[in-house]
C-alpha cells in the first residue's frame, strides 16, 4: 500500500492531484486509522498511462480546446488567445490531448433505477457523451449494455439526486462528469461536442472504446487549419 504522498512521487504529480483522482473514483483508496492508502499495483496502472504525462491545462483552456477542435465558438477567449490555442493544438497528438485536458471535470460514478434512464436524459442540462453519445458523432464503437454517460452542471446533479434518487449506492450504471468551467454552457444540446465525446472515449480502461476515442482526436487535429 502507498500513501497519498508516495503515490504521488510514483505518477510524478503534486499530492492534490493524486486527491482529485480519488475525489473522481480514477484511484481507488481507503483509510487505514487517519490515513489514507492506495493500492500499489492500481497506481503502478495509472502510471503507466498516456494520460498520466504531460502537463494539464487549466480547465477553462481545455474546454477552450475542446470547443475549437469541434468547430464551436469558443467566446470566452480573446482572438489572441484562440490564436495562441490553435498553435498549440499543432503540436499535440491525440494521446497528448487526453493528458492536457485531464482536469477539465469532476467523475462520478452513480446509480439511476433503469426506469428513470430516459427521463434523466430528457432533463434540461443534462448532455449525453462518450459511449452514450458515441453514436451520434461517427466513433467507430458500439455500446452494448454500458453506463450512461453525460454531463452536467453540479445544481442539475443535485436536482437528480433528489428528483430521481440518483445515488451513490449501488451497482454504478450512470457516469456524470460536473466541468471545472462555471461558464460552459450546456442547455439546448443533443450530445456533448464531437471532441469532448472523443476524449471521454479515449480515458477508457476499455481498449476498443479507448481506440476509437483516439481515433476521433487524430482526425479533428489532422483537419485544423495550418
Amino acid at each position: 500500500m502507498l500513501t497519498v504522498d508516495q503515490a504521488a512521487e510514483r505518477l510524478g504529480v503534486e499530492p492534490e492531484q493524486v486527491r482529485r483522482l480519488i475525489r473522481a473514483g480514477k484511484l481507488a483508496a481507503r483509510r487505514v486509522g487517519r490515513t489514507l492508502v492506495l493500492d500499489e499495483d492500481a497506481v503502478e496502472s495509472r502510471a503507466r498511462l498516456p494520460i498520466t504525462a504531460g502537463r494539464a491545462l487549466a480547465p477553462h483552456t481545455a474546454w477552450a480546446a475542446l470547443w475549437q477542435l469541434s468547430g464551436e465558438d469558443v467566446a470566452w477567449l480573446p482572438p489572441a488567445d484562440r490564436s495562441r490555442l490553435l498553435a498549440r493544438l499543432r503540436g499535440y497528438d491525440p494521446d497528448q490531448l487526453v493528458a492536457a485536458c485531464r482536469d477539465r471535470a469532476e467523475r462520478h460514478e452513480l446509480r439511476v433505477l433503469p426506469a428513470y434512464r430516459q427521463r434523466l436524459l430528457d432533463t434540461d442540462g443534462v448532455v449525453p457523451s462518450g459511449l452514450t453519445a458515441a453514436a451520434a458523432v461517427g466513433a467507430d464503437i458500439v455500446a452494448r449494455e454500458a453506463a450512461v454517460e453525460v454531463y452536467s452542471s453540479q445544481d442539475t446533479l443535485d436536482g437528480l439526486r433528489g428528483d430521481l434518487g440518483v445515488s451513490d449506492r449501488g451497482e454504478p450504471n450512470l457516469v456524470v462528469r460536473v466541468p471545472r468551467y462555471d461558464e460552459l454552457t450546456l442547455t439546448g444540446r443533443a450530445h456533448m461536442p464531437a471532441a469532448v465525446v472523443a476524449v471521454d472515449l479515449a480515458e477508457s480502461p476499455d481498449v476498443r472504446t479507448r481506440r476509437a476515442g483516439l481515433d476521433l482526436l487524430a482526425a479533428a487535429l489532422g483537419d485544423l487549419p495550418r
